[in-house]
């Protein structure tokens, strides 16, 4: 069960911070196959991903094949939701991406309080698995266990990246990245890909 989050109003109005401090150990995110987007993670399709275990027993898979790369966001049991994914060049201020995926998908830029109108159905360079409609009549929508992302390499932070989370479900938002960099409100992984 996912709790939800109340941001507070100094939260929200945090400005972006320059040189936030580094953690010791940055994601190492490795080379592998390319996956089929459909919100089904099986060890075989995301055996050669690295792997980040979250709060709330959510994990974060991550690899890149060289043309693209690949992050799953995974619950442990399944449920609607949707996921905000940000990312941002490591060790830059300013505004990072934020790629949205629950029934659309959407982005935009910005930080903090500083957030633009969603540009939604405009994901190009990236795409991820959508919430699946289940009829006009009862449930609206199917349980899903992962939200899947394909990220072309020229949307991707060169040269390092930050990368966060939040989930999002009708009890409300959660974000389960914990104890790791934390700057502009919210906590990152830095990483770098591999060759």
């Amino acid at each position: 069960m996912f709790l939800p989050i109340v941001l507070s109003a100094a939260a929200s109005l945090a400005q972006p911070i320059e040189e936030p401090v580094r953690p010791a150990v940055p994601l190492f995110v490795p080379r592998g196959l390319p996956v089929l987007l459909d919100g089904r993670i099986d060890g075989a399709e995301w055996g050669d991903a690295a792997e980040i275990r979250l709060a709330h027993d959510v994990r974060l898979l991550l690899k890149h094949d060289g043309r693209f790369v690949y992050a799953a966001v995974v619950l442990p049991a399944p449920r609607v939701f949707g996921v905000n994914l940000y990312l941002a060049r490591d060790g830059a201020a300013g505004a990072y991406l934020n790629l949205h995926a629950s029934a659309r998908l959407g982005e935009r830029s910005g930080y903090g309080k500083a957030w633009p109108e969603w540009r939604w159905w405009n994901n190009s360079g990236w795409t991820a698995n959508v919430a699946r409609f289940n009829g006009f009549e009862g449930q609206r929508f199917l349980p899903d266990r992962a939200k899947e992302f394909q990220i072309a390499m020229a949307r991707w932070p060169r040269d390092g990246f930050r990368i966060s989370l939040d989930i999002e479900t009708s009890e409300g938002t959660a974000s389960p990245v914990a104890n790791s960099l934390h700057a502009d409100g919210r906590n990152w992984y830095v990483g770098r890909l591999s060759p």
